[in-house]
């Protein structure tokens, strides 16, 4: 090290350097952000509720559970063969479902 240079020098400055270099990154995000969003805003409909509705009541704990269709039950069963034979390593079309319960 050159003489005069002592290591808390050193340390210190290359520590400010860090963090003033942090601290203008942060800035720049900020404010390309705050650009973006001035540029990307959708102006609001003048038919737009002036107040939010109420929020619907939370379902029980102990309700009973909703009906699923056949279709969303198909989807389901789909995707339980898909988990399956990618576990096991194999086609889906090698696997036969029986029964699925709910745990």
């Amino acid at each position: 090290m050159p003489a005069g240079m002592n290591l808390g020098f050193v340390v210190l400055f290359g520590i400010g350097v860090v963090f003033t270099c942090l601290i203008a990154l942060i800035v720049l995000i900020k404010v390309m952000g705050l650009v973006v969003n001035a540029f990307t805003k959708k102006p609001e409909t003048a038919a737009a509720p002036a107040a939010p509705a109420a929020a619907p009541a939370a379902a029980p704990v102990n309700a009973a559970p909703a009906a699923v269709s056949s279709v969303d039950k198909q989807k389901i069963i789909a995707a339980i063969g898909a988990a399956i034979a990618e576990d096991m390593g194999t086609d889906v079309a090698h696997i036969k479902i029986h029964s699925i319960k709910k745990i």
